[in-house]
């Protein structure tokens, strides 16, 4: 009997007394200790499964559901809102995607680490359970890797960083020491290091408690590091499980295959393109009569398109070495559940690992576009306790960027990687001139940048430097229209008006492939990707030399990923522009990039040709990078040593790590 079982689930919105379907008669079992990787693209159904197990839908929107969840052979679809409460913290344990959003801003983290152990009547909350809860409280403190817990417990959510943020997650979630621990999305937009702690402190508190934990996840190189089973999902549908190695190694499916093949692979240049995924998935409630894969598939046929394939058994070959007195290799046969009409067969045609001739180094006896000549940016923070009109806060300088120098070419495509806290937004903002260098130039096009400001026609400077930020739905102003939102730098900046200024959108929506039907929609009416769109749209708009790109694709689909890349390189050759690309993806980055620049503690480390920095690289902070760089290779998830990046080389003290995260 395993502990969770999902039987035949339906999940429905009502709306209008019309119901969307959002997950359609999906399946599932998970043991006690065993991992359950939850993987497909946004819009798939992953998170609306994992928020019907604990039925926290139901608080967001009216839903209609239909089948079983059974935990322990109780259904949890058939309990009253009392009767669910008793399981939720106690017996299922909630990992969100965004930690800053799920902590209360307003109480310090043990007060909020003791309400989840406290029972939800507060007539219970006696002083020895009080007490109880707070030692409990610094006991998984220390367990999820802070060396002083009872300093962090009196600390708010907002002086801790992302990666500790999440790590107060994880200690919240185990109060109560549930038996099944729920994870949505919970390393997405993190450093390479600080993701590989994370899961590396999943896999270490899964395995001392015993937990069966449900992961969701876009990225399949996470799922190698941390799953024992895998679940691939579609619109709703489940297309694909089976253990992680046969399905990361050998996937039956085509949307499985294709996922795969779009996982940057480091050594593997992408200069004229990345891989990617036709399209997109289709819209909640789309009547579609056979496959929901079947319109971006190219292996699909008529019977795709007129029977949707019922999940099946299929046997899989899948090598394996087996260790007696010497390693030797056998092909031995597993079982996968796929629901395909034209599965796929054998192992995934990954492209083997090529030296290329960067593109830049035709333009290396140009003039650069843009210099950084030690450039310097600091802050000033105020420590200590007020205790009086006399005692002063004592100032202290924080340098976010420590005497950087750089060039970039026209035409080059620079990437800079690096930790959360090591100076890379900071940089950028002051290349663009969101942010002016405490000491220290900066030169583009020509012009002038320094502590005194710009220097020259600011007009001129926003036309040949633009910025995408890292979140399009931040950055877009929800209230405006496409076309306004792209018009917007032409009004400012050009002297386009009218008809002249309509037609210069229009053909923007074109070049950066949108529809054109999207230019009277809002940010809100469309999805992350073509969100990310409007903003390259919009930055393109003025005609610029350099675009500074802010981790564009941090928080995007591995197949919207490869299509926004393939949209920059194409811009790129079609106008000649030079980006700085900022991104701790360094899988990425060296499948892309000219040049790549390492930053660590605010100074700029290492530069190097992708090529030289995959396989020489001179500085121990990048080998740390590279070995904590998540491959799609299954790990040992029984393992957590096993790792890769040790806590040693990669974690940070909580100091240090609360300084970091002020620098950007």
């Amino acid at each position: 009997m395993s502990l969770l079982e999902i039987d035949r689930l339906s999940v429905g919105v009502l709306s209008d007394e019309v119901t969307t379907d959002l997950v359609h008669e999906l399946t599932l079992s998970l043991d006690s200790g065993q991992t359950l990787c939850v993987v497909g693209e946004s819009g798939s159904g992953k998170t609306v499964t994992v928020l019907s197990i604990i039925r926290l839908l139901e608080f967001v929107a009216p839903v209609r559901t239909t089948g079983a969840v059974r935990l322990d052979d109780v259904d949890l679809t058939s309990l009253n809102a009392t009767q669910m409460r008793s399981f939720r913290g106690r017996r299922i344990g909630m990992v969100f995607q965004e930690a800053l959003d799920s902590l209360n801003p307003a109480q310090r983290i043990g007060v909020q680490l003791g309400e989840a152990y406290w029972s939800a009547d507060a007539a219970s909350r006696r002083g020895d359970l009080r007490a109880q809860g707070q030692a409990r409280a610094l006991e998984l403190l220390g367990e999820v890797g802070f060396p002083d817990p009872e300093r962090v417990a009196n600390l708010y959510p907002h002086q801790l960083s992302g990666g500790m943020q999440q790590r107060v997650m994880i200690a919240m979630a185990l109060m109560s020491s549930p038996d099944l621990l729920l994870a949505d999305e919970p390393t997405t937009a993190l450093d390479v290091t600080t993701q590989a702690e994370i899961l590396r402190l999943f896999r270490t508190v899964q395995q001392e408690h015993q937990m069966a934990c449900v992961f969701i996840t876009h990225d399949m190189g996470v799922a190698a590091e941390i799953a024992d089973r895998i679940a691939v999902m579609y619109a709703g549908r489940l297309v694909e499980v089976g253990p992680a190695a046969e399905v990361l190694s050998s996937p039956r499916h085509r949307y499985t295959r294709a996922l795969v093949e779009c996982v940057p692979q480091v050594g593997v240049r992408h200069t004229r393109g990345m891989p990617s995924i036709v399209g997109s998935v289709p819209e909640a409630g789309a009547k579609l009569p056979g496959c929901r894969f079947a319109p971006r598939c190219s292996h699909a046929g008529d019977r795709c398109r007129s029977e949707e394939p019922p999940l099946a058994l299929v046997t899989v070959p899948v090598e394996e070495v087996k260790r007696v007195e010497r390693s030797e290799t056998a092909v031995v046969e597993r079982q996968a559940e796929v629901a395909c009409w034209n599965p796929g067969a054998g192992p995934v045609a990954l492209p083997p690992p090529v030296v290329t001739a960067t593109e830049a180094g035709a333009e290396a006896r140009t003039e650069p576009l843009l210099v950084i000549d030690d450039v310097r940016r600091e802050f000033v923070t105020r420590s200590g306790r007020a205790g009086g009109l006399l005692r002063l806060r004592r100032r202290e300088r924080m340098p976010a960027v420590d005497g950087v120098s750089l060039d970039i070419r026209p035409g080059e495509f620079f990437g800079l990687v690096g930790e959360s806290g090591s100076g890379k937004t900071t940089l950028g903002q002051i290349v663009s001139a969101l942010d002016h260098p405490t000491e220290g130039t900066i030169t583009v096009d020509g012009q002038r940048h320094t502590s005194r400001g710009l220097e020259g026609d600011v007009r001129a400077f926003r036309r040949t430097v633009q910025l995408v930020f890292q979140d399009p739905q931040s950055s877009l102003d929800p209230r405006h229209t496409v076309g306004r939102i792209i018009a917007e730098p032409l009004r400012e900046l050009t002297d386009l008006r009218g008809a002249d200024l309509r037609r210069r959108v229009e053909r923007l929506i074109d070049e950066v492939g949108l529809p054109k039907a999207i230019i009277d929609k809002l940010p809100g009416q469309i999805s992350g990707g073509q969100r990310q769109r409007v903003a390259i749209a919009r930055a393109l708009a003025p005609e610029p030399r350099l675009i500074v790109a802010d981790e564009p694709t941090s928080a995007l689909d591995v197949s919207v990923q490869g299509q926004v890349m393939n949209l920059l390189l194409d811009l790129r050759r079609e106008h000649n522009l030079s980006y700085l690309f900022i991104t701790h993806n360094l899988s990425l980055i060296l499948s892309v990039a000219d040049r790549v620049g390492v930053m660590k503690n605010g100074r700029l480390i290492e530069v190097a040709t992708p090529e030289k920095l995959a396989t020489e690289p001179q500085h121990d902070y990048t080998r740390t990078l590279l070995a904590a760089n998540p491959g799609i290779t299954p790990s040992s998830p029984a393992s957590p040593e096993a790792s890769p990046a040790s806590p040693e080389a990669s974690s940070v003290s909580p100091e240090a790590e609360g300084t970091a995260s002020s620098r950007q």
